[in-house]
């Protein structure tokens, strides 16, 4: 079969199970198969599929839900290529935004000093790599300590798959912890946080619709409310973070009031937009002991 008409078929079969992106899926799987770009695909379009069944095979699970990150094993995020499976949730492009403005704190602090900065559920490590990419000169001399922290051993794993994959394995310390739970103990506090951390209500993860349905529930379960994971986070900074030390974290975008409530006694609270207009960050700075 044709190229052309491969990706005409696949669509449609694709559309017919609900997804909401037929024709990118179909090309992005076919892509992945025959090794080739989708620039490569338009190109080409009568050129022959290869193997049908192993496409149509791949079709039938991105049918059933399975996400393209993990059929491809990969999801090309912020300009990086990200190791994806199932022991991690696949980074969203919202989070992109959140690895900015943290990056943008980071550099700004590093104008006065040594900087702590810490990927609270770093999951796959993608924030964590984009940050030690960034600010690659500040950790070599010693600046900027960049610490990433997971409750699950699977995660780290991947990101540190992921970190050796982007050649920054020493750049980045992978931590095992529930939360901030080392800090101020066996780890330095941070000054600056930033976290991806569940924040789906546990009813809609229930559901198991579409991605929800594959990704590990440890990553997407917040609570009834969805705010379990942030609220004890929040709960924690006042102990566990540097004073003055601001935390950047994602939530739902009809959170934001939600989240704002829970800051600690004396913090001040922004939100950050992202392109669509939708709150999608939160930052959070306590005051320092001075104040």
């Amino acid at each position: 079969m044709a190229i052309r008409d491969a990706i005409l078929e696949a669509s449609a079969r694709l559309r017919v199970a609900g997804s909401p992106t037929p024709r990118l899926d179909a090309e992005l799987l076919l892509g992945h198969l025959l090794g080739r770009e989708r620039a490569w695909l338009f190109a080409h379009p009568d050129e022959d599929a290869s193997d049908e069944a192993a496409f149509a095979a791949l079709i039938e699970r991105r049918a059933a839900g399975e996400p393209v990150a993990y059929l491809r094993g990969f999801k090309e995020w912020h300009g990086l290529r990200i190791r994806t499976d199932r022991r991690a949730l696949i980074p969203r492009p919202e989070t992109e935004l959140l690895a900015e403005v943290a990056a943008g704190e980071i550099e700004h602090r590093l104008e006065a000093g040594p900087v702590v900065a810490w990927d609270v559920g770093t999951g796959t490590g993608a924030v964590a790599i984009a940050l030690a990419l960034r600010l690659a000169d500040a950790i070599r001399a010693g600046r900027l300590t960049l610490v990433a922290s997971d409750v699950s051993t699977e995660a780290l794993a991947l990101a540190g798959e992921n970190a050796d994959d982007h050649g920054v394995t020493g750049s980045i310390e992978l931590v095992e912890a529930d939360l901030l739970a080392p800090s101020g103990g066996s780890r330095p506090r941070p000054d600056v946080i930033v976290a991806n951390l569940p924040y789906v209500a546990s009813a809609e993860v229930d559901e198991r619709r579409g991605s929800l349905g594959f990704e590990p529930r440890l990553a997407l379960d917040g609570g009834p409310d969805g705010l379990d994971l942030l609220r004890r986070l929040l709960d924690d900074l006042p102990d566990r973070a540097a004073p003055g030390v601001s935390a950047f974290l994602e939530t739902g975008f009809d959170q934001a009031a939600a989240v704002r409530a829970l800051a600690p006694a004396g913090a001040s609270v922004q939100v950050v937009p992202d392109l669509a207009g939708l709150d999608r960050v939160l930052r959070i700075d306590l005051p320092t002991l001075e104040s």
